[in-house]
């Protein structure tokens, strides 16, 4: 017999219905431990909240877009008539990479967009659920790197605060040539950020939607690596809980694959404690 009952929670309290605010509090980790189990029960048979989080966690819309719109010659008025192009072109950028922007410090360098911790920031790269990731030349070094800085609206939440350090100490806590390396982290700073090496190249997900089906000797080239560096993470005591081709770097010139975004990653001993959904629901096993 069908019935229009909705599922309740061990303490009888009942699961609401979708909540697009319920899902920003979920992702960003302000939900007391009762919500998040309540959230979980509720993914378990709605479709619509399980698409909507891998879309808002990674949305890829505005990956594209980002590295689009953002590429350093962009952002390089050369005279005044080029000012109303840059100011238009400005408009369209996704208000989560704007606001990063609008918060860096200023720079003497009319080349760069801003200065973050010394750092002269170059362009933006992407942004995703937890944050922005953006392109600098550290001077001191002479080196390019890559610069995560918390999303602004999560910068303000302590729970989300924990969570990015917890992705810095995860990542940094593993040493092997097949995970990235990360420079520093810091969180005390109006933008929380962890520097990581610039790796030139593309993700595996951009290589098969370019290219399709990858040739065998490839595919067990890259999973190979890719096991190589969950093996030295577990050896570390902590699981990665967000595998899939976006987060698998394809550097380009060499063979060799690079595990990123450790930002689900917690020791093995909590992996199961929490009851929570965590990572792509696309990519998840059954």
């Amino acid at each position: 017999m069908k019935t229009n009952a909705r599922p309740a929670t061990n303490d009888g309290s009942l699961v609401d219905a979708c909540d697009a605010a319920r899902l920003e509090l979920f992702l960003s980790g302000e939900l007391s431990r009762l919500q998040e189990q309540e959230f979980a029960l509720h993914l378990n048979h709605c479709e619509t909240c399980r698409l909507a989080l891998e879309q808002t966690a990674a949305n890829p819309v505005v990956w594209n877009e980002a590295e689009s719109l953002l590429k350093p010659t962009g952002f390089v008025p050369a005279d005044a008539n080029a000012a109303s192009d840059s100011n238009q072109q400005t408009s369209r950028i996704p208000p989560q990479i704007q606001t990063v922007l609008n918060a860096l410090a200023p720079t003497d360098d009319p080349l760069m967009l801003g200065r973050i911790a010394g750092y002269e920031v170059t362009g933006v790269v992407g942004a995703g659920g937890m944050g922005v990731v953006l392109k600098a030349i550290d001077k001191s070094l002479d080196r390019t790197v890559a610069i995560k800085v918390l999303a602004p609206h999560l910068a303000t939440s302590g729970a989300a605060r924990k969570r990015f350090a917890r992705e810095a100490k995860a990542a940094a806590a593993v040493l092997h040539p097949n995970v990235i390396a990360i420079h520093s982290v810091s969180n005390d700073e109006a933008l929380p950020h962890l520097v990581m090496p610039y790796l030139r190249g593309c993700s595996l997900q951009k290589r098969l939607d370019q290219e399709g089906s990858l040739a065998l000797n490839e595919i067990l080239r890259i999973g190979s690596q890719v096991a190589a560096g969950l093996a030295a993470a577990h050896a570390q005591g902590l699981i990665h809980r967000d595998i899939k081709p976006a987060n698998i770097l394809l550097e380009e010139g060499v063979e060799r694959v690079t595990l990123t975004d450790f930002g689900l990653a917690r020791a093995v001993d909590d992996a199961t404690s929490s009851g929570v959904i965590a990572g792509t629901p696309q990519f998840m096993s059954p």
